[in-house]
Parts: C-alpha cells; sequence; structure tokens
C-alpha cells in the first residue's frame, strides 16, 4: 500500500471527519482506505458481505479519488 503520511492518505478515525468518497465521478460506500494521490482504495461491498461468516471482505479499486468534506461533522 502508499504511504500513510501526508494529506493525500485518507482512513477510518483518521480525526479529519466524515467525507463523501468519489472513485471516478461515483459516490462509494464503505471505504476503508483512499490515497487520492496513488489513485487506490480499499472497500467493502454495497451492502457488506462476510463470505467466511468472520471477517467483512474487502478489495482495492483504482481511479481517481476524490474525497469531499461533510459540512457540518
Amino acid at each position: 500500500m502508499s504511504d500513510q503520511s501526508g494529506d493525500n492518505a485518507h482512513w477510518v478515525n483518521d480525526g479529519r471527519g466524515l467525507r463523501l468518497v468519489f472513485i471516478d465521478g461515483e459516490r462509494v460506500n464503505y471505504v476503508l482506505y483512499a490515497d487520492t494521490k496513488a489513485g487506490i482504495a480499499v472497500v467493502c461491498d454495497d451492502p457488506p458481505t462476510c463470505l467466511d461468516g468472520e471477517h467483512i471482505d474487502f478489495h482495492p479499486v483504482w481511479g481517481e479519488i476524490t474525497m469531499v468534506p461533510v459540512e457540518g461533522a
């Protein structure tokens, strides 16, 4: 995975508040990690799936990533 320092790396509970995530212009839910500079995000399926009965499934997605802060969050 890419370097997790700087303003380009975003993850759950990073302290920067709620953000909407867009990959190639499409809104994506359940994003665990995103690097806007590298163009990669780790996302869960929508709705989340659990094939092994224990862990939620996730996978990488590549594209142009845009983060939009949610006002008042």
